[in-house]
């Protein structure tokens, strides 16, 4: 807890970095004198007092955490970007390096069950790029559990669901989407969280569509749509044209079906995105007969 006895004094540099006054951010809720003691330590804020003080200086939470921890990144953080480049090399060797030390990890601290969901992750990370290999099914028990005991789902939640989806079945995988939907627009309130649930629901889309359950995917064709609004997003424009003309053809209106995942397919080919191109023409001739 020692690196948190500075609060105060991180609220103050943050304040006069920008040149705020205590004037500007008090009012009826939390008082000047009660934000002055509060950075020179003298006492402390309330959590309401303290949210409602970063809001008047229009600071997200997030960024006061980084200044507290004086910009370097958690732990955590630097596990999830470490997956990036090994999941674009399908680096198996990688991931099991990484696996080992989760596991080392979880083993000298089994208070901290993070670690074991960060093997979890690791695992289907392996699995999807070496099919040979066997994801574990009490994995899949292990991740429902905590994921229905949990009452807030935050964004690693989400990346589990992202990561896990091919391993789930349609049931589970609804259900776990629902819980997505119902705080949808909350988690979206941040961009990069909103990349992660889109892509998230779009993968829950694509498997239901891969699987025929239709009335299912038909849902998430609906709700993914106003994820996708800014026109600069090609990339999750594109991959929805082409899981709209999936779900479309496999309705019964082939043609409207055909034509979009040819455009899909063809706007990935314009702009040099060869690899995603194959894997949805890989797709498209799988299904299309």
């Amino acid at each position: 807890m020692q690196k948190y006895d500075n609060l105060g004094q991180v609220f103050r540099n943050l304040r006069t970095n920008r040149h705020i006054s205590l004037k500007q951010i008090s009012d009826e809720v939390v008082s000047a004198s009660q934000i002055s003691r509060f950075e020179r330590g003298e006492s402390e804020l309330s959590i309401g007092k303290f949210l409602h003080a970063l809001d008047n200086m229009n600071i997200e939470v997030s960024e006061f955490m980084d200044a507290v921890n004086n910009y370097q990144r958690t732990e955590q953080i630097r596990f999830m970007s470490a997956l990036i480049p090994l999941e674009y090399e399908r680096n198996v060797a990688g991931f099991q390096k990484m696996l080992k030390e989760e596991e080392r990890k979880f083993k000298e601290h089994p208070e901290i069950y993070r670690y074991h969901l960060n093997t979890i992750l690791l695992q289907s990370f392996i699995c999807k790029c070496d099919s040979s290999i066997i994801f574990p099914k009490d994995y899949i028990e292990q991740v429902t559990d905590y994921l229905f005991t949990t009452e807030d789902w935050n964004i690693y939640e989400i990346i589990l669901v992202g990561n896990l989806y091919l391993f789930i079945d349609i049931p589970l995988l609804h259900k776990m989407g629902q819980e997505i939907l119902k705080r949808k627009y909350y988690y979206c309130e941040i961009g990069s969280h909103k990349n992660i649930v889109t892509m998230t629901l779009l993968n829950i889309w694509e498997t239901c569509l891969h699987r025929d359950s239709l009335e299912i995917a038909a849902i998430y064709m609906e709700q993914i749509k106003p994820l996708i609004d800014d026109e600069t997003d090609m990339y999750k424009r594109t991959i929805y044209l082409f899981l709209s003309g999936l779900q479309h053809y496999k309705e019964g209106e082939e043609q409207t079906g055909i034509d979009e995942m040819k455009h899909a397919i063809m706007i990935f080919e314009w702009v040099g995105s060869d690899n995603l191109a194959n894997n949805y023409k890989k797709d498209f001739a799988r299904f299309v007969k």
